[in-house]
């Protein structure tokens, strides 16, 4: 090489590499798999549709949560709530599932305690407790 060219070695190109590779493994091993951003979407949409039920009934009448196997559903007087655009019943993200169930509300906002379970592929599962108060965690 002539005394006026300057760049990198192949070691220091492939030292940066390496490091590189590295980090971008860490990185994208603490952010999860696409299944667990689906049953985190999931359980979100499930406990949004458990308050807003609850709020709902305590300004109105038979109000009534309804799951099915990939679905979740507010309804009043049997007639799913259209609260958006999208509305109700709103689907559970690709690969979440749930086993059926139907929680009916009173004027206080209390229904059955019951704990859900959302289950996707991959083994990855959440549930959720609902108490009697009709409270969500």
């Amino acid at each position: 090489m002539q005394k006026g060219e300057r760049g990198f070695t192949l070691i220091e190109l492939i030292t940066v590499m390496i490091l590189i590779s590295i980090l971008s493994v860490t990185l994208f091993s603490r952010l999860g798999s696409v299944n667990s951003a689906n049953i985190q979407a999931g359980r979100d949409d499930l406990i949004a549709a458990l308050f807003f039920a609850q709020q709902t009934a305590m300004a109105r009448s038979n109000i009534q949560l309804i799951l099915t196997a990939n679905t979740v559903s507010v309804t009043e007087s049997g007639t799913p709530i259209k609260v958006h655009a999208q509305g109700y019943p709103l689907a559970f993200p690709s690969g979440v599932t749930t086993t059926p169930v139907t929680l009916s509300y009173d004027k206080l906002g209390r229904t059955t305690a019951t704990t859900i379970s959302l289950s996707a592929t991959g083994g990855l599962s959440a549930s959720i407790t609902l108490e009697a108060s009709g409270y969500a965690h």
